[in-house]
């Protein structure tokens, strides 16, 4: 059947990509599969740890207690509060648990926050490379992306020197994305401080997106919000999914300044009303007696990361700079002399390794590995990706033997590119693009 009143996509969903992204690539792993491929999943951050035993079987008592209604559409007091020592304890930040909302994860938090803020042709400068449904719900909405370039060779740290530029009278938030997906890199207080002043000098809202803050491997994690006169204007957002291994309960968080809580949370209520109930208190749970869980998690991912950047070294025409937290790796696939999707398309087909095209994340030119898979399928999968890019290479090589001459001569490949403390070469901001 077809309405010919409706026409598809319209106005704002056509300014959405069509494909390419991480769903696409996770569809096509699966069809190998099926198909009888053995396939390593680096697509999906998705930890593979099972959720904490305290979680679980506090969520069945709820059940069994007969918690099964709609609750208070803000979120449990209980899992508030829990949220609320969560934030003192560890972020260093007084909030009342009621301006803390418990969202249908991170994401939708992230829409709410957007929908209640903007009108149309407001702009949102956003750190690229970034998780993509921050471009994708400003775009939705009528808004304006306002990229904020982070580059490889500064490790790809958000620099507040690259955001002042682009503030104009348009401007209203400035998102904050630390550690990072996809890039796993962590913005260091110093440079949060020199963010805090733009924001405050501007009169802008931050929406601080800490979904990894768990996942420190160099540095500290240090939350926006909690620096002087940034309470009031920062909307610290969080989540189950990663920190405890929750991804399929759905659990997030937003913490506001107070003037802000009611107009979002009526924003998300129509949205989603409420989270579920007795997943909530399995939450609550986790944040009070889960933390021999994490730990034991964190020292995973750290040695599981080891393993990738270790694989990455030895690959030629590869280029990626050491992740300081998240559980994401971010490297460049220029010098290969093929695009992102060809590239992640050739590594699944004849590798079986699932991995994410730098488009997905306003970065084409990278491709995202999650290294969310147990070490000896990490192992696996990463000498695979190596021969795979061997065979690559030659192939390469009959084609375009003078470009990879050239290119071996001239390209650095700058260890000092892999550490926290490489200061990089100085680079403009590009002007951005009006119809981006």
């Amino acid at each position: 059947m077809r309405m010919d009143r409706i026409k598809l996509p319209n106005k704002r969903y056509g300014t959405l990509p069509e494909a390419g992204g991480i769903y696409e690539i996770a569809a096509l792993a699966d069809m190998l599969e099926e198909n009888g491929k053995k396939i390593y999943h680096l697509e999906i951050g998705r930890p593979d740890f099972d959720s904490p035993q305290i979680a679980k079987d506090a969520a069945k008592e709820a059940l069994d207690r007969g918690f099964v209604h709609y609750p208070d559409t803000r979120g449990i007091l209980q899992l508030r509060q829990a949220l609320s020592r969560k934030l003192k304890r560890e972020n260093r930040m007084e909030v009342s648990p009621d301006d803390v909302l418990i969202t249908i994860g991170a994401q939708t938090g992230i829409m709410a926050i957007m929908l209640t803020i903007l009108d149309e042709g407001d702009e949102v400068i956003i750190p690229t490379p970034c998780f993509g449904p921050y471009a994708e719900d400003c775009r939705l909405l009528g808004g304006v992306v306002v990229p904020a370039p982070c580059a490889m060779e500064d490790g790809f740290t958000l620099k507040a020197s690259n955001i002042e530029p682009l503030v104009t009278g348009r401007t209203k938030i400035i998102v904050v994305n630390s550690p990072n997906n996809p890039t796993g890199a962590v913005i260091p207080r110093f440079e949060l401080e020199k963010i805090a002043e733009i924001a405050k000098k501007h009169d802008l809202l931050v929406v601080s997106d800490e979904c990894y803050e768990r996942f420190i491997y160099a540095g500290e994690h240090a939350s926006i919000a909690s620096l002087p006169g940034m309470d009031d204007r920062t909307i610290t957002v969080g989540t189950a999914s990663k920190t405890y291994s929750m991804t399929g309960w759905r659990l997030g968080y937003m913490s506001l300044p107070s003037w802000l809580t009611n107009h979002v949370g009526r924003t998300h209520r129509g949205l989603a009303i409420c989270a579920a109930s007795f997943a909530q208190y399995g939450y609550a749970s986790a944040l009070d007696n889960a933390e021999e869980d994490v730990i034991k998690m964190l020292n995973e991912y750290r040695e599981r990361r080891n393993i990738v950047t270790g694989y990455l070294e030895r690959m030629e025409d590869i280029d990626f700079a050491t992740p300081d937290g998240a559980f994401y790796i971010f490297p460049s696939i220029k010098r290969t002399g093929i695009s992102s999707p060809e590239f992640c398309r050739y590594i699944l087909e004849e590798a079986g390794v699932a991995i994410v095209p730098g488009e997905a994340f306003e970065a084409p030119g990278f491709v995202r590995i999650a290294y969310c898979q147990p070490k000896e399928h990490l192992t696996e999968a990463m000498e695979l990706m190596r021969s795979a890019l061997s065979k690559l290479k030659v192939k390469n090589r009959v084609l375009l033997p003078e470009k990879y001459e050239s290119e071996e001569k001239n390209v650095l490949r700058s260890k000092a590119a892999r550490g926290s403390n490489y200061q990089g070469h100085d680079e403009k901001v590009r002007h951005r693009n009006e119809n981006n």
